[in-house]
């Protein structure tokens, strides 16, 4: 997931606040409390997404598996792809770190639970999901959103209202310090903190 600084990115109205909003009901109807920890393959288990690697892939030629997981494997990191109108699947790097894992597939996730679609006329062999062409809009969502499945705010405040280090929580939530730079950056919380404890 790219987390390098750029220009100013803009969302729907009301996009940022229903991805905070989402990524805390996904966690209650899964039992977790919104500040816990949620695991990517976990989500995928519960939204009935199956989850793959390239050795998972039926009739793979050990060609393609070589560029896939040897010659070319810091070269893509996740793929979702349409299977018909309402499902998909998701192929993921099974050589990134664990923590880039997480961060790899809850993007892909925010794909499909925000409902991205390729335009048929882009579509080939079905393969979508690694021939997508790029939308800025989508890929600013799935930024955003995949970030804070990962890491919301609860997460980020019960963090630092507990004094945990970054590395306490990239360790918790099995996340990358970039990440967790990111998020808290990004968010806000810690001016939210501020004044909460100002008043």
């Amino acid at each position: 997931m790219p987390l390098l600084k750029s220009k100013k990115k803009k969302y729907s109205y009301g996009f940022k606040k229903w991805a905070d909003d989402k990524s805390i009901s996904l966690r209650q109807e899964m039992g977790l409390f919104a500040s816990q920890p949620l695991c990517a393959f976990e989500l995928c288990d519960f939204l009935k997404i199956p989850i793959l690697s390239p050795n998972d892939i039926p009739n793979i030629s050990e060609n393609t598996l070589k560029e896939l997981l040897e010659i070319g494997k810091l070269h893509w990191s996740a793929a979702s792809i349409p299977i018909n109108d309402n499902k998909s699947i998701i192929i993921h790097n099974p050589t990134h770190s664990d923590a880039r894992q997480q961060s790899n597939i809850m993007h892909e996730l925010a794909h499909i639970i925000c409902g991205h679609k390729v335009e048929s006329n882009k579509l080939v062999n079905n393969l979508s999901g690694f021939l997508r062409n790029y939308d800025e809009k989508h890929e600013n969502e799935a930024e955003w959103f995949g970030a804070c499945l990962q890491l919301p705010r609860p997460a980020l405040i019960y963090s630092l209202k507990n004094n945990l280090s970054e590395d306490d929580i990239a360790l918790k939530y099995n996340a990358s310090i970039e990440m967790v730079k990111y998020r808290i950056n990004i968010s806000g919380v810690k001016n939210q903190l501020h004044y909460s404890r100002k008043k």
